[in-house]
């Protein structure tokens, strides 16, 4: 795996580019060091059949060296060993060292974000107990089909300050 920053495209999904570090894939799906605004936000796994564009461009190279030289190169975990096989593998994977996740449903007529921790896993989807923007669990469980779900993140700074706020309210 070359550690150079790439841009993803996924054009039937979303209009803009996405950069990160590749850090493993399967045949199924990419895991990637998410980069926004030239800072680490977590890991983002994406359905590979969804991209349409994965380059080094001139752009990315050039942002590689600026990330070296801003010390943010030197942060990207490329040892991470998460199963990639399926998004239940996966799942499971990173439920051992993250509580909190973001899991997008974004070819849906009403595209899914949901936001929260995973109760249960079976062959067909994953149950999660979700919280809205304003920081409230809610009862219902969501129940997301692997076979609609387009990405995932962990360990974003989106869900870090949240699990923060949850740790310091004892929710």
């Amino acid at each position: 795996m070359r550690r150079e920053l790439v841009s993803i495209k996924r054009e039937e999904l979303d209009p803009n580019k996405i950069q990160g570090f590749v850090l493993r894939e399967s045949e199924q799906l990419i895991l990637i060091s998410y980069v926004y605004d030239f800072k680490l936000d977590g890991l983002m796994v994406l359905r590979k059949g969804d991209i349409t564009l994965l380059e080094v461009s001139e752009t990315d190279k050039f942002q590689t060296q600026l990330l070296k030289d801003e010390g943010v190169f030197e942060k990207v975990n490329f040892d991470v060993d998460y199963n990639l096989s399926s998004w239940k593998e996966f799942i499971e994977s990173a439920m051992e060292t993250h509580k909190y996740f973001i899991i997008e449903e974004e070819e849906l007529e009403s595209p899914g974000f949901t936001i929260g921790t995973i109760e249960s896993l079976d062959n067909e989807s994953v149950s999660m107990r979700y919280f809205t923007g304003v920081g409230r669990w809610l009862e219902e469980l969501e129940v997301l089909n692997f076979e609609d779900i387009t990405s995932l993140q962990i360990g974003s700074n989106y869900l870090n300050v949240y699990e923060r706020y949850f740790d310091r309210c004892g929710a």
